[in-house]
């Protein structure tokens, strides 16, 4: 029988020292003792769904027909970018709250796993060099969300979040640091764990690899900037691990792809909070951007009665699939993601073939061999462009796209977005340029230091 301990004071003294920086409410406080508990602590279901479904929100590509102007929830508020997402102090903290608590649980493998007396130095080593990396993941998503993009000239006084890496209520809270001192913290740990982290994954798609490291470094380096070192990582991410991307030509429908625990095409797995269980109401627009035959808009998207999507909301996207079963979209690293990104480095670097090649590799797998046709351009701003449009139908609702649209937006290449009323009314626009592309410090959290400057 697994040991348990609920201690009221701990517990309490907890929840007041995380509410003034981190907004995290445990449930209690479990005693580790074993190798065993640690593996099973970072089976944790919190751990595998650890991105907010609300990042869905902020997508440009999301619709709402049922949205008014009221604003009476938090999905509104988000859905609308408004500068704070929660107004009641106390309050939960959306999205931050969410991904400071899955870092509590790393924090507390890589804080405390070296001491107990239990199992080998090895298997201490590897638990710690999973925890290291998870926390890197998490605070990819912290970076991107509170601090600007990253920009070399600005990123030492650019600023993001508390880099926060205790599970002691006695100390001290760390003030926001930098926009670089986070991704050199992030490179850091994860350098430091690639040594001592398992070589196969492919038992549990949520648990760190050798494979997982290096993609979560491509995409770091991706989000710097650094296409060369982002190519070079996710190369080897596809070499240290599955090279495989589920080719659904062969298959009925998405309920034929695997659980996504043991799917083939995952190199570190990850869903969207509860976002599995619902449905998204995808823009005309994006809808209009699919060709036809694409088996995405077949597998994940119902009904389709009309081709040219003339009707607003009538078309959905359902997570587990048309055909409901176990399909659900990575919001980790992927084989898919990886190819595009290095397909993106190199479009950027002028090499139009290999890019070519790399969109390829994913797009001949998600149609008919009847109805493909390979993608060939020789201009720049075409294979560009389609590098991210591949991405917007790969990764459809898979919490990524803000993260894309920040990018684009930094680059002078984002639009207008505009959000509409359920009756079809212009309600707000997020402007290119806008301050509400790097989201407020919550005031749950400013209320507890003041003393720190808020984002614009």
């Amino acid at each position: 029988m697994k040991k348990y301990i609920y201690t009221f004071l701990i517990s309490t003294l907890f929840l007041i020292s995380c509410d003034k920086y981190l907004d995290v409410q445990p449930k209690g406080v479990r005693l580790l003792e074993t190798v065993r508990d640690y593996d099973e602590w970072l089976n944790n279901l919190d751990l595998e769904t650890s991105t907010p479904a609300s990042l869905n929100l902020l997508d440009d590509r999301k619709d709402n027909t049922t949205f008014t102007p009221l604003l009476t929830n938090v999905n509104d508020r988000i859905y609308t970018w408004q500068d704070q997402f929660v107004e009641t102090i106390p309050g939960a903290a959306a999205i931050w709250t969410t991904l400071y608590k899955t870092i509590y649980l790393y924090n507390v493998v890589i804080a405390n796993v070296e001491g107990i007396a239990d199992g080998t130095e090895q298997q201490r080593q590897s638990l710690k060099a999973e925890a290291l990396l998870g926390r890197a993941f998490e605070y990819l998503h912290l970076v991107n969300l509170y601090g600007k993009v990253y920009n070399p000239a600005t990123a030492n006084t650019d600023l993001a979040v508390p880099f926060v890496t205790s599970v002691d209520v006695t100390d001290e809270m760390p003030g926001r640091s930098t926009v670089q001192e986070i991704y050199n913290r992030i490179i850091s740990d994860i350098n430091t764990a690639l040594p001592n982290l398992p070589v196969d994954n492919s038992t549990n798609r949520f648990r760190g690899s050798v494979a997982a490291a290096h993609g979560v470094l491509a995409k770091t380096y991706l989000y710097m900037g650094n296409y060369t070192k982002a190519a070079e990582q996710a190369q080897l991410a596809l070499d240290k691990g599955p090279n495989v991307i589920i080719d659904y030509s062969t298959l009925a429908n998405a309920k034929e792809i695997s659980v996504l625990m043991k799917r083939s095409d995952a190199i570190y797995a990850r869903m969207g909070g509860t976002s599995y269980l619902g449905s998204e109401v995808p823009t005309q627009e994006f809808l209009k951007t699919f060709n036809t035959k694409d088996l995405r808009l077949k597998f994940y998207y119902t009904p389709i009665v009309d081709l040219t999507f003339s009707v607003r909301g009538r078309t959905t996207f359902r997570p587990g699939g048309v055909v409901p079963g176990y399909g659900y979209p990575n919001w980790g690293i992927s084989v898919a993601e990886m190819h595009l990104i290095i397909a993106e480095a190199a479009v950027r670097n002028d090499e139009f073939a290999k890019a070519c090649d790399e969109i390829d590799f994913l797009r001949k797998r998600r149609f008919l061999a009847a109805d493909y046709v390979k993608f060939v351009s020789t201009d720049k701003e075409t294979v560009f462009n389609k590098v991210f449009e591949e991405r917007g139908f790969e990764f459809a609702f898979a919490g990524m796209r803000w993260f894309d649209m920040r990018r684009l937006d930094a680059e002078g290449r984002m639009p207008a977005v505009n959000r509409y009323l359920g009756t079809g009314q212009l309600f707000t626009t997020l402007a290119p340029g806008s301050p509400r592309y790097t989201l407020q410090i919550p005031k749950q959290v400013m209320f507890y230091n003041p003393s720190w400057e808020q984002n614009p």
